[in-house]
């Protein structure tokens, strides 16, 4: 019954340490980013960043031109400013769901790769 105990106790003193191992890779808000760009959807991943980026001047320029318009211009540009921050807020939002979409498929091949190594001992 010690031995059973033990060997249990092993086994996921191990599984832990290899737990930690994987954690300690991928820390970080860049490995996190950039990981996004490796998925199936690299390419597109690179044109939301550069719409993100694009969004982000006309969000500026939006809001300038709000600040200096005449008072029958600022509905007019208070629109666009509101909608050039909805389309990036939609922008960001998919950027991050598509990074943690990548991230947990990559999370599970790493499982899967682990259950076949522990069946195969």
């Amino acid at each position: 019954m010690m031995t059973l105990d033990t060997d249990i106790k092993q086994q996921l003193a191990r599984q832990a340490a290899e737990l930690d191992n994987l954690m300690r890779e991928e820390q970080g808000l860049d490995k996190v980013l950039s990981a996004g760009f490796k998925g199936g959807l690299g390419a597109i991943m690179t044109v939301a960043y550069i719409i993100a980026l694009l969004l982000a001047v006309a969000i500026f320029y939006c809001g300038y031109q709000f600040l200096i318009a005449e008072a029958e211009q600022q509905v007019y540009w208070g629109v666009l400013l509101l909608l050039a921050f909805q389309a990036q807020v939609g922008t960001k939002l998919w950027i991050w769901l598509e990074t943690n979409r990548s991230s947990t498929l990559r999370e599970l091949k790493r499982l899967e790769l682990a259950m076949q190594k522990s069946n195969r001992i």
